[in-house]
């Protein structure tokens, strides 16, 4: 019987802890993207999206200590792990309170700091792979208590907000394949590989450590480019990983959902949630129409039906409202549309492994002609011409979102 899975939304971050020796592993050819095909129906949503401001400072980003304690025990007293800290402004001792609030800006930062002075591509990933649910906190207990996989997804990805803020996790089903996604509202996920791989390695190792040890996923997305060593990612996933994508995400299917392996305590779990809405760092402002759009078109590109009514639907809205809506604040979907296949293309023209014909794949164009043909149209210059531009230059930035 097919599982009827439903859409859940939530503000937080996946935290976790560990690094293991390097596992050697020649890097795999390039991987054919798993398109999903959305059918009517399949798909509904708990609430309305999550938007977020324009960023100010009168709602800074926040994101509590407890995120960055897996780096701290990572390493230690190391000499330029506390310089960073100092940099930054962070008091080691205030952080050992895991509900101390930071800024989020600052954790991403800092990891990616962190990473680099550890000469480790990958740590984020590697620190994923020991996740415990204690590491979670409220979510990744959440987590422990479910029954099913089904259950624990849908409540991780509301629970969330206990942690962090301005940040959308979703989990869904199109026809059998399922997708748990990872964005940051009005933030280029691309600056931040340790972020992106540390979140979705600590989901797919609380999946494998509460319900299913053999568990992997069918495919792995990140925003980033390429990294030095995706053979290691997916030694990690054990499974094929995709670069330069809209969002961060893992596909799955949806055979085992809901195989019940433990009996749940529903007073227990009632306890935590409670503690989860006592803690939640969501926000309740109105939100631009523009950013909420640009996060499910960045979503859906490429993967399902990114039509003015689906779109529509997943903000709880009528089309003839949103284009209104879209109008107002100088913009439409298509403009959106065409702004995030022109960020994933320029993304993945800097990876050699990809030829047009995949990049095309992977916005849903039939092929690449036609995806040349839009290109040249955005840019006046032909894909190659910017190919071979990205590739004498790696560090030349996207025309994306801010």
């Amino acid at each position: 019987m097919q599982p009827t899975i439903q859409s859940a939304r939530g503000i937080g971050y996946c935290i976790s802890r560990r690094t293991f020796d390097d596992l050697r592993m020649p890097a795999a050819p390039p991987h054919e993207s798993i398109r999903m095909r959305p059918r009517k129906g399949s798909v509904k949503m708990d609430a309305p999206a999550m938007p977020a401001p324009r960023r100010s400072a009168a709602f800074p980003l926040t994101v509590r200590a407890v995120a960055l304690h897996p780096w701290l025990r990572r390493f230690g007293d190391d000499p330029l792990l506390a310089a960073r800290l100092e940099a930054h402004g962070l008091d080691r001792a205030r952080l050992r309170d895991p509900y101390e609030v930071i800024p989020l800006i600052t954790l991403l930062d800092l990891q990616e700091e962190v990473a680099a002075l550890a000469g480790d591509p990958v740590l984020g990933a590697r620190l994923g792979q020991q996740t415990t649910p204690a590491d979670l906190g409220p979510a990744g207990l959440l987590m422990q208590q479910s029954g099913c996989i089904w259950r624990g997804l849908n409540r991780y990805a509301a629970s969330v907000a206990a942690l962090q803020s301005a940040t959308l996790m979703q989990f869904e089903a199109h026809e059998g394949v399922l997708s748990f996604s990872y964005q940051l509202h009005g933030l280029d996920m691309a600056r931040w590989p340790q972020d992106g791989e540390l979140t979705l390695s600590s989901a797919c190792r609380m999946i494998r450590h509460c319900f299913d040890r053999r568990w992997r996923p069918l495919e792995v997305h990140f925003a980033h480019r390429p990294s030095p060593r995706p053979d290691l990612l997916q030694q990690m996933f054990r499974a094929p990983v995709l670069f330069a994508q809209g969002v961060n995400r893992l596909l799955f299917s949806a055979d085992g959902v809901n195989t019940v392996h433990r009996e749940e305590d529903r007073s227990l779990i009632a306890v935590i949630e409670r503690h989860v809405a006592d803690l939640s760092m969501s926000r309740s402002e109105s939100f631009s129409t523009v950013e909420l759009v640009r996060d499910v078109v960045a979503r859906l590109t490429g993967h399902a039906e990114c039509s003015l009514g689906t779109v529509a639907g997943e903000l709880g809205l009528t089309p003839r409202a949103l284009q209104r809506r879209l109008a107002e604040e100088g913009s439409s979907l298509r403009q959106l549309q065409r702004e995030e296949r022109l960020r994933i293309v320029e993304r993945q023209l800097a990876d050699p492994r990809r030829n047009l014909a995949q990049i095309a794949q992977a916005l849903g164009y039939s092929d690449g002609t036609v995806l040349w043909r839009a290109y040249r149209n955005w840019t006046g210059r032909a894909p190659s011409r910017d190919r071979a531009r990205k590739l004498r230059d790696p560090g030349t930035p996207h025309r994306g979102r801010p």
